[in-house]
């Protein structure tokens, strides 16, 4: 939770938060830790709040959803979430989420956002019974938003991170709008708060219902060949569509928050603000969620 605006504030207060003993410790100590130069004052922690972030190369999976995702072909869906590539720049396609079926080995069913490298786009998928309901945009055609450049060789990488926050992140939204017939209208995906406009590609293939219930970040649910090295952090979803106010809300002029500090917890079916690697079976932010595998992977402080 993000430390008041205004009020009092204390040197425990700011301890809390970043989660260390306030023995041993002094405001200079704290500063440092969030990055504030001299002189010090209690009063630049207000709004602070204490930032961590998965550095992964394998992907993390939750599972055992309660509230499944897209229950129905007539339910909508969002997703924010915060990312920062760390991977060269090489062909190798990122999926940054994957909802699917638990147990089970076959692709014909799922619902994911992926970073295709070679084209250098992204895609958003509805794909039910091998049938693909599908809208791409190139980044390189939308360098409005994206900031990475106008060729289609202008790849997104850890050295061509476009548009992103002081911490080289950048703030992805994806919404997903079940009541629309066309996929250019169903799918919209926002780059820090910006909807990417221009369409590359799409399918418009029959939806059929499906049963979501494990979601993996950084590489699909069946194998490791669709992992990055990125960074990742502030992961939300809603079973809703999502408007462009609470977008911005939670884009939050490029300092990530919390769904609980933006008050934007209706219908939210999955949260992760991991100040360390949870352990199997640990509820998410929301409780609708379990988690399954980390992979050798780790949450750090930023």
């Amino acid at each position: 939770m993000a430390l008041p605006s205004s009020g009092q504030l204390s040197l425990s207060d700011i301890a809390n938060e970043q989660e260390i003993a306030l023995s041993n410790v002094s405001l200079r100590s704290m500063s440092s830790t969030a990055g504030f130069t001299t002189p010090d004052s209690v009063s630049e922690f207000y709004d602070y709040a204490y930032k961590y972030y998965w550095d992964l190369s394998n992907d993390i999976k939750w599972d055992t959803a309660t509230d499944k995702p897209l229950q129905s072909n007539t339910e909508s869906f969002s997703a924010s979430l915060w990312i920062r590539p760390q991977w060269a720049a090489t062909d190798l396609n990122l999926i940054i989420f994957d909802l699917t079926p638990s147990g089970t080995t076959s692709t014909a069913n799922r619902f994911f956002l992926q970073y295709d490298y070679g084209l250098n786009r992204f895609v958003a998928r509805y794909r039910s019974n091998s049938t693909n309901f599908t809208r791409q945009w190139d980044l390189h055609n939308n360098n409005d938003a994206t900031g990475t450049g106008t060729s289609s060789t202008n790849y997104w990488t850890s050295s061509n991170r476009g548009d992103t926050n002081s911490d080289g992140f950048v703030h992805l939204f994806l919404v997903y709008d079940a009541s629309q017939s066309s996929p250019t209208d169903a799918f919209k995906l926002y780059w820090n708060a910006t909807e990417l406009r221009t369409t590359a590609a799409s399918d418009s293939g029959t939806r059929s219902n499906m049963t979501l219930d494990e979601l993996t970040f950084c590489g699909n649910d069946h194998n490791t060949a669709g992992s990055r090295i990125a960074d990742y952090m502030f992961m939300y979803m809603w079973d809703d569509t999502t408007a462009i106010g609470e977008i911005s809300t939670m884009y939050n002029s490029g300092s990530p928050i919390s769904a609980d500090d933006a008050g934007y917890t209706t219908n939210l079916i999955f949260g992760d603000r991991s100040s360390a690697v949870p352990s199997v079976n640990d509820s998410d932010d929301s409780g609708n969620y379990q988690f399954a595998a980390a992979n050798g992977q780790s949450v750090v402080a930023l």
